[in-house]
């Protein structure tokens, strides 16, 4: 009997030490919280975007919120941390969050949870991440953009002048399932994101670069997931002379209509002036001098106004667009277009760039 005492003693104090193991370090009372990994792709490109699926099983139902934080990450960028959690059936929460490898040798973080009650951690816990069993570096291309994606579309392009040597090429670029704020091209000086705009899955971005004007193509590739191979989009450079559109324009003045145009009234002018002289009449004058205002008013005074100190000078007309210039100084400029609160102008140096209303001021 002593003997049967003894063990059922001993069996209850170890029941109690495990229960004792598993309460929480936050309230004392038991744990509730326990995370899974539901999903993790198993091939994986360094640069690649791509998602690992997390369980959360929550056996507490006073909690207001989960507060989510990555620690100890080494090359890998967490694209969206403060995802929320959705709430599933019996207590059961999902999140999806994405990552980004830019190494070889990157480390994954750890995902560590607390349970939120009354703007106080009741109970966290952490779960390690790991990498996918494939990751894969891919190969060198001189044309490659850094963009892998489940799939790339360009939804329209626009090819206009920049300067005497240069044309501006925009392109408004979609993707899913992709990196696409790592666009880059190399060997182009002057490249950039314009703007980016993310939905879901899909992302979009406005993309310059300025490149000579004698490039008869444009060229890049992406790294295409459904098929594994590199896909190559060639553009031709068409330049387009479309003033109204919010990308940059052909300088109206170097138009070989409007050159004709003021060659016109100034012969008219003197023709009439010739004419005045050899014949007398007034009506002649006149006429004269209607074709003489034309001219001068073709050369458009009026569009010339100086441009502040310190104005800069961005590539579209657009609030977040890339700034190509700033003045050091007050500069003489003209007036070429405007469209909202921006407007378009002719630098000294022949350049073509949008800058708000408020760095212009008139002659």
């Amino acid at each position: 009997m002593k003997k049967i005492l003894t063990l059922f003693v001993l069996s209850f104090a170890l029941l109690y030490s495990s229960l004792l193991a598993e309460e929480s370090t936050f309230s004392g009372q038991a744990k509730s919280l326990f995370l899974t990994i539901e999903e993790i792709p198993q091939k994986v490109y360094v640069g690649q975007v791509f998602p690992i699926k997390i369980k959360a099983i929550v056996a507490n139902n006073k909690i207001d919120a989960m507060n989510t934080t990555f620690l100890g990450a080494s090359g890998v960028d967490v694209i969206n941390p403060q995802n929320p959690w959705e709430r599933s059936v019996d207590n059961t929460y999902y999140n999806t969050f994405y990552f980004k490898i830019n190494s070889k040798t990157a480390i994954m973080p750890r995902l560590n949870v607390a349970l939120i009650q009354q703007q106080e951690p009741v109970e966290s816990e952490a779960l390690a991440l790991t990498l996918p069993s494939q990751l894969i570096q891919l190969k060198m291309d001189p044309f490659f953009s850094n963009v892998i994606a489940q799939s790339l579309t360009i939804n329209k392009y626009k090819t206009t002048t920049f300067d005497g040597k240069n044309v501006i090429v925009v392109l408004e670029i979609e993707t899913t399932g992709a990196n696409l704020k790592d666009f880059k091209l190399s060997g182009i000086a002057k490249s950039g994101i314009d703007s980016f705009s993310e939905t879901g899955t899909s992302q979009k971005i406005y993309y310059y670069a300025i490149v000579p004007n004698y490039q008869k193509s444009f060229d890049f590739t992406y790294f295409d997931l459904p098929t594994n191979k590199f896909n190559k989009i060639t553009l031709p450079m068409v330049i387009e002379s479309d003033e109204v559109s919010t990308q940059l324009g052909l300088n109206p003045k170097e138009s070989i209509f409007e050159f004709y145009k003021s060659v016109a009234y100034g012969a008219l002018s003197f023709i009439f002036f010739i004419v005045l002289i050899k014949r007398r009449k007034w009506y002649y004058l006149i006429i004269s001098l209607v074709f003489l205002g034309l001219y001068f008013f073709d050369q458009n005074p009026l569009n010339n106004v100086k441009l502040k100190n310190n104005s800069s000078v961005m590539i579209l007309p657009t609030e977040r667009s890339t700034v190509f210039f700033t003045s050091s100084k007050i500069l003489d400029v003209e007036k070429l277009g405007e469209r909202e609160n921006y407007i378009k102008i002719l630098l000294p140096d022949g350049k073509i760039g949008w800058t708000t209303r408020e760095n212009i001021s008139k002659n």
